[in-house]
């Protein structure tokens, strides 16, 4: 009647048609809309018994008494309770006739459509949208319509703004409250305001919300325990329809000095610009953002929903105007994994936005760089040199992994080793500095902020190493690859190949920086106290690096001792009962020695990728979301087709269909941009070979063309892959403006104006 109006076409919709409590918390997470500055779980306005609403600020994090810091959940701003002629609209109560909730994922849209009766049996019709704005960063909107169809009587309308909320700990019976009250205020006709402040971290959230009505009402205000409503009732006529809407606005001292006068402000002027034109200017930001990011696949309903499920989220959860902030494990959606950032932001994440929003990939890796001097601190409590960035990283960007895990209810506690032991993430965010740099030519990231990340990383690797004399080489002992089954591994390949890496990359940057800004390599030595004795050093242990590799298999062993391990079978063993069965197997969580063989490509031959593939394939449980993705892209590149469309399917609907069992408690933000990179570095088979991007695609034989845009140096280039051509067409009708582009071993220059068109066979 008034939502389906506003909602777009089929596959850009993701829809709940039945109303199931137990699945509340699971729509959530699918349902929380986000801009990259606040999310909001996709709860329903009613509330609910079996639900967990959640409202989290990037970067406002807050320690625990018990267990470590985590991403406190803030106030509610959700809450639209009816009270229809007496009786409270509940969905848990009465007879529901009709329900459905749709994400639009055009639009940034979550809208809900139900008819409901009571005990009474009086049928009311409710109908509205939200959405957190994607250009006003700190404002929220409601908006619907209320119908009573077989009745007349008095209505309530019920707007809240609750602080009574809490985290879930590590056990759902431990409830964590990180805020208190510091004040609320009836504002009259300009609404009401709720501030509190967390616990321990200092950190203040003000929220401020108006309702209106599309007639007279009575106002009223109910104040409870960390709780301000306002209350607006009017007599309602059977069969006519009263909208409603509800603005919200927020900040928090990490933004502003007066958190009070700042979000009174923000209401007051999108008060006045009225709902309409919010939602006009929403929509269109989330038109133009679709515009430079759609991934779109012809022939294919499901793969494009699903896509598209993926990179709608990952739009949601980065802030590229916070250079202080990066994208949790769980994005904005959830609790899961406490709100930290791990290697996932870096490795699996920043791809998308590299090449689609360069400024929020900017933004990230300054996450990192604001971090130097905690990942220092973390090297030498761990009595490294050099910067080694946190495996679980928060606020400040100390080291955030609990120790341990312990159930204060049983007594039980479980040892976690990854914090001292998963260093890869040291060079896995070299990686991604040296990635955004190559993708963009920005050089001024590099020479203020990139060179020095890679450099004292590169510093850290030189002190984790130690030289074995057996071996005549250097090794790295007691390490957690990206094969989390295995713990206490000496030489993991993943880790020493990456290590290895970093320190030569580190090397090649200090050469460049020698030779073209000297002003620049002579400040940052100077800063970081670099020798040429040290830089020797480093080259030594670059060239002796221990690697793992039989040369007459060409099979890398993920780490010492890897090929003597016991080979079981595992079929019938659930998941809960895996990971203990398996630690001295050679099964394995996700992919390891294939992950460094997609990530570093160029430094093996086509034949060793390819029998590591199916060696390691075998072997591989994908247990962790981040591995079905990895196995797609490298199956199309080895040749191995057979899973390849089973996996990429799989890696979109990791949380659609709730694989995991796990995403009530926020999405695997990691196999998001792991589905985005199976789509280009899979089926269109992009990668940087020799400075430019080149391309060989292999489309599943259902689809009939993959469209897509990537940045390059500044310059957007269109692709149109089909079964038989490449497409590609520059943004810009400038004849001067070219990009270099490398298909089936031959180079192409793209000019402005000029279209592309190159034929291809796939594979």
């Amino acid at each position: 009647m008034y939502i389906d109006t506003l909602l777009s076409e089929a596959d850009w919709l993701i829809t709940e048609e039945d109303y199931h409590p137990e699945k509340n918390q699971f729509y959530e997470t699918l349902f929380t809309l986000a801009n990259g500055y606040v999310g909001a779980r996709g709860s329903l306005e009613q509330g609910s018994q079996t639900g967990s609403p959640g409202t989290y600020f990037a970067g406002v994090y807050d320690p625990t008494p018990v267990f470590f810091t985590e991403l406190a959940n803030a106030p509610n701003w959700l809450n639209v309770k009816i009270v229809a002629n007496n009786e409270s609209i509940e969905l848990e109560k009465g007879r529901i006739l009709e329900y459905k909730r749709t994400l639009d994922m055009k639009k940034g849209l979550l809208t809900q459509i139900f008819r409901w009766e009571g005990a009474k049996g009086q049928i009311t019709r409710f109908e509205d949208y939200r959405l957190v704005h994607l250009n006003y960063k700190h404002v929220a909107l409601l908006k619907g319509v209320i119908v009573p169809e077989n009745y007349d009587g008095p209505f309530v309308v019920k707007s809240g703004l609750n602080g009574y909320v809490f985290n879930t700990g590590v056990i759902e019976q431990l409830l964590i409250k990180h805020f208190k009250l510091t004040e609320y205020e009836d504002r009259e006709a300009e609404g009401i305001y709720l501030e509190m402040k967390s616990r321990l971290s200092g950190i203040s959230v003000g929220e401020a919300s108006k309702l209106k009505l599309s007639v007279p009402s009575e106002r009223s205000v109910e104040i409870d325990v960390d709780k301000i409503t306002e209350v607006l009732t009017f007599e309602a006529k059977k069969g006519q329809a009263y909208e409603f809407e509800k603005y919200v606005t927020f900040y928090t001292s990490r933004d502003v000095e007066d958190v009070k006068f700042h979000t009174l402000k923000e209401l007051n002027t999108r008060v006045d610009q009225g709902s309409e034109v919010l939602l006009r200017e929403h929509v269109s930001a989330w038109e133009q953002k679709w515009l430079d990011v759609d991934v779109k696949i012809h022939g294919d309903e499901v793969a494009q929903r699903s896509l598209r499920f993926n990179i709608f989220h990952l739009i949601q959860s980065a802030n590229e105007d916070d250079d202080r902030v990066s994208i949790p494990a769980k994005a904005l959606h959830g609790e899961g994994y406490r709100g930290h950032i791990f290697w996932d932001t870096e490795i699996f994440m920043l791809p998308f936005f590299i090449y689609t929003n360069p400024r929020a990939a900017r933004s990230l890796l300054m996450y990192r760089y604001h971090n130097l001097d905690a990942a220092r601190e973390n090297a030498r409590i761990q009595g490294y040199k050099g910067a080694q960035f946190p495996w679980e990283s928060a606020d400040t960007g100390l080291e955030t992994t609990p120790k341990e895990l312990g159930n204060p209810l049983t007594g039980e506690t479980v040892r976690i080793w990854t914090g001292e032991e998963e260093h890869h993430i040291v060079a896995d965010v070299a990686y991604a500095v040296d990635h955004y740099y190559v993708a963009t030519g920005d050089e001024q990231f590099l020479l203020k902020y990139g060179a020095e990340i890679l450099l004292e990383t590169a510093r850290f690797w030189a002190s984790r190493v130690q030289y074995d004399d057996r071996k005549k080489a250097y090794v790295i002992k007691k390490v957690i690859g990206p094969d989390e089954f295995h713990e206490h591994v000496d030489n993991n390949i993943y880790t020493n190949y990456m290590a290895k890496w970093n320190i030569s990359k580190a090397l090649e940057y200090i050469d460049r920086l020698k030779q073209k800004h000297t002003d620049s390599w002579d400040k940052l030595k100077k800063k970081i106290v670099l020798s040429s004795r040290e830089i020797r050093e480093w080259e030594t242990i670059a060239n002796n690096l221990y690697l793992p590799y039989d040369e007459k298999t060409k099979l890398y062993e993920e780490f010492e001792g890897y090929f003597k391990l016991k080979e079981i079978d595992i079929s019938g063993v659930d998941s809960t009962g895996l990971e203990k069965i398996v630690k001295d197997t050679k099964w394995i969580k996700q992919a390891d020695v294939v992950m460094l063989h997609y990530l570093l490509g160029d430094y093996f031959d086509q034949e060793t990728k390819k029998v590591n593939f199916h060696y390691y394939k075998r072997w591989t449980t994908h247990s962790s979301s981040l591995s079905p993705s990895i196995y797609a892209i490298m199956g199309i590149e080895v040749g191995n087709y057979r899973d390849v469309y089973q996996d990429f399917i799989r890696s979109t609907r990791i949380d659609l269909d709730d694989e995991q069992g796990n995403t009530s408690i926020g999405i695997h933000a990691a196999s998001l941009g792991g589905a985005w990179q199976v789509a280009i570095n899979g089926f269109a088979g992009m990668r940087i070979k020799n400075g430019m991007l080149s391309f060989k695609p292999w489309l599943p034989e259902k689809w009939e063309k993959l469209e897509f845009k990537v940045k390059w140096w500044g310059e957007t280039l269109n692709v149109a892959i089909t079964h038989e051509t490449v497409e590609l067409k520059l943004e810009t009708t400038d004849p001067t403006r070219t990009v270099e582009v490398n298909i089936g071993q031959k180079v192409w220059r793209i000019k402005g104006g000029e279209t592309c068109v190159i034929s291809v066979c796939s594979q």
